[in-house]
């Protein structure tokens, strides 16, 4: 998948699901939304839910820091393009430049837990050259936002804490592409 191909996906709905149970991944691969995170699970069980996601047309992220059966190297990411996933989500930026070196979208992920994390991790982030940041908790994304613009070229993903639609809103008019959330209600279009 190219970056392109990622970003058209996200423009088709405005929320991935993060999917931390089999029961959220059955309830994902039938919903609206059009890229999975999957951020817990057996990596040697991806395959089939690779391909049935692909059927349907939706892209597929596994977080290499947190997903079971995989290492946490070149190697195991050559695995995870191999099974056809996606992208790659990581905090580490020796996992980006595995990533990018595979061909497949990379996600790094921003921890704010307090102000300086804020300056460190964009150092850091900019260093490693992500395709996309995931900020973390999302919901502060919006108080962040304007610093973050200043020094990251983005694009950026709001994660956590994204609970409602008004929550995706306002994540989307501070200027995130796409928010990433549990909340299973989100994973299907308002009738």
């Amino acid at each position: 998948m190219t970056k392109q191909e990622f970003l058209r996906l996200v423009r088709l709905y405005p929320v991935a699901a993060a999917i931390k149970s089999n029961e959220d991944m059955q309830i994902a691969l039938d919903s609206d939304v059009r890229l999975l995170f999957l951020l817990k699970g057996n990596a040697f069980q991806f395959a089939p839910i690779v391909a049935r996601a692909h059927q349907s047309g939706k892209g597929v992220v596994a977080h290499v820091d947190l997903v079971g059966g995989i290492g946490k190297d070149r190697v195991g990411i050559q695995h995870l393009h191999q099974m056809g996933v996606d992208a790659i989500i990581t905090s580490k930026s020796q996992l980006i430049a595995a990533g990018r070196a595979e061909g497949l979208i990379t996600i790094q992920r921003l921890l704010l837990l307090e102000d300086s994390a804020l300056e460190k991790g964009a150092r850091t982030i900019a260093h490693a050259g992500p395709d996309l940041v995931e900020v973390l908790p999302g919901i502060i994304f919006p108080e962040v936002a304007p610093m973050l613009f200043k020094l990251l070229p983005g694009p950026f993903i709001a994660g956590g804490f994204i609970r409602t639609s008004t929550d995706v809103e306002k994540m989307l008019a501070a200027g995130a592409i796409l928010s990433s959330s549990s909340t299973r209600e989100l994973w299907q279009r308002s009738v």
